[in-house]
């Protein structure tokens, strides 16, 4: 195992060598877009993403878009609910990404409204429950151990900071229906995500580079105190700690997780 002296040297060799090997490249990144994408843009284009993919790859895979997850609950009348995971926050992304399943945080009270709504619009996915969430699998799309990949996760607010995003942090299009994340809550979730003991370190790194996004992209416009506030409902003392990872990434510099 390497001391942290020779840690430092080694880190010091390799920085002089990517300098040499970098040149030319400088500033090459801030010709990447930096405001936020938009909801219907992002989503198009994560969609779009995700479905060349499955038909060039996965044929007899099913293509469940989340504009269809959310008419389906809607048509269902089920009301307390909000799109998340990527889809929730990608049209804060300045740059859309694909994820191939669709994350919809919905109240205990209505979940089993949305599990049989989700039943009848697909009747061949296969349901396995925890208790925080339940997955929506397609039996037709297994990864390498044969399991089928989920292709919905129905959240379950267990900590109070998700009842209160869907209590208070949630942006309902007036003409379609569709519930978003509000920018704040987004930020949060993905901090909640990036600061986890139970996630692997794999899914977290991504994580840390779209909370990275997120704050940059929509610095202007999130309200710190609302921030606070939710972070703290998280842990006590996260308030505090999700305003220095705000301060870390308008700095450009690494999160201390």
């Amino acid at each position: 195992m390497s001391t942290d002296a020779s840690r430092a040297e080694l880190i010091a060799r390799r920085n002089a060598a990517m300098a040499e090997i970098s040149r030319g490249w400088e500033g090459h990144d801030d010709l990447d877009p930096t405001g936020p994408s938009g909801h219907e843009y992002g989503i198009s284009q994560s969609t779009r993403l995700t479905s060349d993919y499955r038909q060039q790859h996965r044929k007899d895979a099913m293509d469940i878009t989340p504009r269809q997850v959310m008419d389906c609950l809607i048509d269902a009348r089920v009301k307390d609910w909000v799109l998340m995971g990527l889809h929730g926050y990608v049209g804060y992304l300045p740059m859309p990404r694909a994820t191939q399943d669709v994350d919809v945080m919905v109240s205990a009270r209505e979940s089993e409204k949305a599990v049989e709504a989700i039943q009848a619009r697909w009747p061949t996915l296969e349901i396995t429950r925890f208790p925080v969430v339940i997955r929506f699998g397609d039996p037709a799309d297994l990864d390498a151990h044969g399991k089928a990949k989920q292709v919905i996760d129905l959240m379950l607010p267990n900590s109070q900071f998700q009842k209160t995003i869907l209590s208070k942090h949630v942006k309902i299009d007036d003409q379609t229906g569709d519930r978003y994340p509000t920018v704040e809550a987004a930020i949060v979730s993905k901090y909640s995500a990036v600061i986890s003991r139970h996630r692997k370190m794999g899914k977290k790194q991504i994580d840390a580079g779209d909370l990275y996004h997120l704050i940059q992209a929509n610095q202007p416009t999130t309200r710190t105190d609302v921030l606070h506030s939710l972070a703290e409902e998280i842990w006590t003392g996260g308030g505090d700690d999700i305003l220095d990872f705000v301060q870390r990434a308008l700095n450009n510099e690494s999160f201390d997780v």
